[in-house]
């Protein structure tokens, strides 16, 4: 499990690199969000993978990256668009423009289901 979490916190840091074109790619300013989303994600990651972190900073970051996608999911109104998880919904009708809704949603599951991941396996070591 070692050699996964070392490979994980290296894709999340790849991940983290490729944020920084949200600027040109979409126009807006909050590439350092997912930056220091995917950072964080793989700083606790290769943490991990050398000491058995504390089960509450482990269940904590599962907790906000829940909270992080349920708030993306959302509309101005507050209505939930689980639509927005469906892999086909992330380009536009055209099929050149990513969804930048969709897009964030996607990254969120990623990093959720991966806190999940080490939650469990905290809990079984």
């Amino acid at each position: 499990m070692k050699w996964i979490k070392i490979l994980m916190a290296a894709l999340f840091l790849v991940f983290a690199y490729l944020q920084l074109n949200d600027l040109s790619q979409y126009g807006n300013h909050d590439a350092w969000i997912w930056t220091i989303m995917y950072v964080a994600a793989a700083a606790l990651t290769a943490a991990s993978a050398f000491k058995t972190l504390p089960s509450s900073v482990v269940t904590t970051w599962a907790g906000f990256c829940a909270g992080s996608l349920l708030f993306r999911l959302q509309d101005d109104q507050g209505n939930l668009h689980l639509d927005r998880l469906h892999p086909a919904n992330y380009w536009d009708a055209t099929g050149q423009t990513m969804i930048q809704n969709s897009n964030e949603s996607g990254g969120l599951v990623i990093l959720l289901v991966w806190a999940i991941v080490l939650c469990v396996y905290r809990r079984r070591s």
